[in-house]
């Protein structure tokens, strides 16, 4: 894309995400000191149109940006700390205060960004368990699939399925079972980690691919133990996109399911903060997500904040990007201990 049609699609993302109405080329050559007339704009619109980039809702003469043009926004940005200035004087007092309460620290932050941008901001954090497997329990279904079921000193119950891509029989699975409950009887479940259970599997020789199986299950099980904090729905409705509750209420439900919630703040890349522009399901299919997951050294959680894709995105990013660099600074501090 050449200069001109990038600046020409940032002012019109700018001011749509402002605006929540179409733009127009006159809106564009009289607000953005472009240098250039409203027929230039005009005519440079309907290339970006029909590369893919803007999007015509009805017969106006104004556009909209297209999940494309989102994305080609957001792979463009440059120096977005800027865009949060405003807010870091607020972030850097509730460091000050919460920074010894990480959780606490980050729900709070959640509030902030909820409140700034009118979006459903969820902080996703490992629940802090400090029970005990007592019992690992494997039941066969047939010679591919078994249930894993895990019970704690606590009485608590989490059952996994278990898929095996080679048969196994009924006596194989209960002697394999029957050892890996063996060895993990009375272990942390905030000890279960993919890497504890990679070690453990090479120190007890547990070489048989029956035991992977069994740990990823049971890691798969303990990572579901996962502690959801929703807030800003009712400021979610406030935006125009949810005018008619009934283009809300697909959103709000899926808000309500945590293992799809969980599918969704799956990051796309290993970036430290990643945004999902669009969704694969139809209903849902005008939202995005901006995420990053912070850890100091080991996980504190994931910080999302979820809304249409009219959102602002240079301000949201950041914010996690000042938030990812005392995340780091803490972590230099406790090297140093």
């Amino acid at each position: 894309m050449d200069e001109r049609k990038e600046r020409i699609l940032r002012a019109i993302i700018q001011d749509y995400i402002k605006t929540a109405e179409p733009v127009g080329s006159r809106t564009i050559a009289k607000n953005y000191d472009l240098g250039i007339s409203p027929a230039t704009v005009r005519n440079e619109m309907a290339d970006l149109e029909d590369l893919g980039f803007l999007e015509q809702p009805h017969t106006s003469a104004g556009r909209i940006p297209s999940a494309k043009g989102y994305q080609y926004y957001v792979d463009t940005l440059q120096e977005f700390e800027d865009d949060a200035a405003e807010d870091i004087p607020v972030i850097q007092e509730l460091w000050q205060t919460h920074q010894q309460e990480l959780d606490d620290f980050f729900v709070e932050i959640a509030k902030l960004i909820s409140r700034i941008s009118h979006n459903v901001s969820m902080f996703l954090a490992p629940a802090h368990d400090s029970s005990t497997i007592t019992y690992i329990h494997v039941l066969p279904i047939d010679e591919h699939r078994a249930v894993m079921v895990v019970v704690t000193n606590t009485g608590a119950l989490d059952n996994e399925p278990i898929y095996f891509t080679e048969p196994i029989n009924k006596e194989e699975l209960a002697m394999h079972a029957h050892r890996f409950n063996s060895v993990l009887h009375d272990v942390s479940i905030q000890d279960i980690t993919q890497e504890n259970l990679d070690k453990m599997r090479v120190t007890l020789d547990l070489q048989d691919t029956t035991y992977v199986v069994f740990c990823d299950t049971l890691y798969r099980a303990i990572a579901k133990r996962k502690l959801f904090y929703t807030i800003g729905t009712t400021s979610l409705l406030e935006q125009p996109e949810f005018n008619d509750i009934k283009r809300a209420q697909p959103l709000l439900a899926l808000l309500e399911q945590q293992d799809e919630l969980t599918q969704l703040l799956t990051p796309n890349s290993s970036s430290p903060i990643d945004v999902k522009i669009g969704h694969s399901n139809e209903l849902v299919k005008d939202i995005s997500v901006i995420q990053a997951s912070f850890n100091v050294p080991h996980q504190v959680g994931t910080l999302a904040i979820v809304g249409p894709t009219r959102m602002e995105y240079g301000r949201i990013m950041g914010i996690l990007a000042y938030i990812n660099k005392c995340m780091e600074e803490l972590q230099e501090q406790k090297k140093k201990l």
